[in-house]
């Protein structure tokens, strides 16, 4: 049967603290001291499914399998808090065929801070009000470097903040700003990439192992001047979330994977791990998010 993905749920753990010095023989600019940089673990615990034309979802350790296009989109609603961690295999998903939010469930507390999140328009700007009315929350402004130009700076509930981060290509992130307004933390996000701080998107590419000392020294050149232009005090934490998979998988396409079975090892910076024939594969899995895009049997999720 055809099944929808609805999460690929981690868990992250802390694993120590790393202190992280220049490379040896290496001749810096500027004297520049060691960093003690943080480190999590994200580990695989299970795909959420929901079987086309059911309602309840189930937690799934079973063999990838991608469906054959076309695949059909449903409505990314479901019940639980948003100021809370919640249990995802007791979540009730709208079972409706629908791009973001059906008819329904377009004006529920989890489509507007969705479009909060996800659009810099006015209408975005109000619903990040509406949801300050609403919802008692914590959130938090972070930042992360991937290597690229300028880091990425994002807004998430507090209590996803690790997992938000293990979602993303990173080698360091760091925490700038806490604040129960999730209207001031969009603000702010905005703000530092229009003062060219950071930017709020960027294209995915896989970054895992790469060099810490130099991430944390770029990471921190930013974080700095982030909190001068929003008047925050940076604590000067820096952590970055790993995960236990290859450090070089080929980057791989759903639609060259149809017809076939993989057996899932691990799940890193917004990416599937798969085993190949021929090597471990990452497929992003935004590709397969809220869409009929995998094949499950019924026994595997305990439907008889």
């Amino acid at each position: 049967m055809r099944a929808i993905l609805r999460l690929v749920k981690v868990t992250v753990s802390q694993r120590g603290t790393k202190d992280v010095e220049p490379p040896k023989g290496f001749l810096l600019p500027v004297k520049v001291g060691s960093f003690k940089v943080s480190v999590y673990e994200a580990r695989l615990d299970y795909l959420l499914v929901q079987p086309e034309g059911y309602s309840d979802v189930f937690p799934f350790r079973g063999p990838l399998r991608i469906s054959q296009k076309p695949w059909t989109s449903y409505c990314q609603w479901h019940n639980g808090p948003l100021e809370e961690a919640d249990d995802p295999t007791k979540r009730l998903y709208c079972p409706v065929p629908a791009e973001g939010f059906c008819s329904k469930h377009r004006r529920t507390d989890r489509a507007i801070y969705t479009l909060c999140l996800d659009s810099r328009s006015p209408e975005a700007l109000e619903a990040c009000k509406t949801v300050d009315k609403k919802v008692q929350g914590e959130y938090v402004v972070y930042m992360v470097d991937f290597g690229g130009d300028r880091p990425k700076v994002g807004t998430t509930r507090r209590f996803r903040l690790l997992e938000r981060i293990a979602e993303q290509p990173h080698v360091t992130a760091t925490v700038l700003m806490v604040t129960d307004s999730l209207y001031k933390a969009r603000r702010a996000e905005m703000t530092l990439s229009k003062e060219g701080v950071g930017v709020e998107s960027w294209r995915h590419k896989w970054v895992l192992g790469l060099d810490l000392y130099f991430s944390a020294t770029r990471l921190t050149e930013f974080a700095e001047r982030a909190s001068k232009v929003l008047g925050e005090q940076w604590s000067g934490e820096i952590f970055t979330v790993t995960a236990d998979v290859p450090h070089k998988p080929m980057l791989a396409e759903a639609e060259l994977l149809v017809g076939k079975s993989f057996r899932v090892i691990g799940a890193w910076g917004g990416h599937l791990i798969l085993e190949g024939d021929r090597g471990p594969l990452a497929l992003k899995y935004s590709q397969l998010m809220h869409r009929d895009s995998l094949l499950v049997e019924g026994d595997e999720l305990g439907l008889k």
